[in-house]
């Protein structure tokens, strides 16, 4: 079971995860055992939750950026490694 302070420490750390570089995140571990929420973290949990749907929708448009390059991307083509076919010799 888990105390307040454990809550506590949960939210402080989705928060420092929240605010840290993506790269510099921890690996998620999830909660096996919880006890309820306390009422007086309800608010502080709620904010963290509207922040994380933020980042979600942040993380979804660059996604879909990233997509659309690596399209264009596919759409050069090769480079030409063979010699011309003919020379223009009176230009």
């Amino acid at each position: 079971m888990r105390s307040d302070a454990s809550w506590l420490e949960l939210l402080e750390r989705f928060e420092r995860d929240l605010d840290a570089d993506a790269h510099d995140a921890a690996p998620w571990d999830p909660i096996l055992k919880a006890t309820p929420l306390p009422a007086d973290l309800v608010a502080r949990a709620n904010r963290l939750v509207a922040r994380q749907q933020e980042r979600m929708a942040q993380l979804r448009t660059e996604l879909a950026a990233t997509r659309a390059h690596l399209d264009a991307i596919g759409m050069v083509p090769p480079l030409r490694e063979d010699a011309a076919a003919y020379v223009d010799r009176d230009g």
